[in-house]
């Protein structure tokens, strides 16, 4: 069962994006993110190893990405399914929190715990607002949720994570700053995209997709 707010994408879009690999919403823009909601406590309160910890429990959930070195079909049923379910999410952030309590001394483990629950479930948000949904209640159910407003690789976000982290480095004591006034750029595109009429020409291009007019199998887009 698929959950569609609207939805532009079909199987041919399926089909021409199999040659790239598809974290939708791509690892580093994910790690971006997570580091920028650390800094709403986290850092202030855990250090740089509470970042770490955190910005490592907002990528995990892509850990399913490795049921592609099993086939290409398990990756395709399980990739944004295994990992990015309430359930895993929960295991996920636990077992992260657990490390850094346990091994590293980063305390108190409730707190932690939290804020990588927090990193992971903006992860598996963000991943519903492309045209490959998640499924919150796997494996008990196959609901699909999926909001398709924005494109894998759009080169405005990926422009906008970049330069968030970027500014993070070198005005670190601006943190929280920062990052409010990433996300509130970020949640502005979304909605923007959402209100506008699929872009065409140059701008489909910048927004996305340039993606579908490279060589299967570039190197680059591989590995992102």
């Amino acid at each position: 069962m698929v959950i569609p707010v609207w939805s532009l994408a079909g199987s041919d879009c399926c089909s021409a994006i199999q040659g790239v690999s598809s974290i939708l919403m791509t690892l580093p823009e994910h790690a971006i993110c997570s580091a920028l909601i650390a800094q709403f406590g986290v850092r202030q309160r855990l250090g740089t190893r509470g970042v770490v910890l955190v910005t490592l429990a907002g990528i995990s959930p892509d850990a399913d990405s490795a049921a592609k070195l099993f086939g290409d079909e398990h990756f395709w049923s399980l990739h944004h399914a295994l990992g990015h379910s309430l359930l895993s999410v929960i295991v996920l952030s636990a077992a992260m929190a657990a490390i850094g309590s346990w091994v590293f001394n980063v305390r108190p483990f409730h707190y932690l715990f939290l804020w990588c629950c927090i990193a992971a479930v903006v992860h598996c948000f963000t991943d519903t607002l492309y045209w490959w949904g998640i499924q919150p209640f796997w494996p008990f159910r196959s609901t699909e949720i999926r909001l398709n407003v924005i494109e894998y690789l759009d080169l405005i976000v990926l422009g906008l994570w970049l330069s968030a982290a970027v500014c993070l480095y070198k005005f670190r004591n601006h943190g929280v700053r920062i990052a409010s006034l990433t996300f509130v750029a970020f949640g502005f595109y979304v909605l923007l995209r959402a209100a506008l009429p699929q872009p065409t020409g140059f701008w489909n291009l910048v927004m996305g997709g340039w993606m579908y007019e490279s060589p299967q199998g570039t190197p680059v887009l591989d590995w992102w």
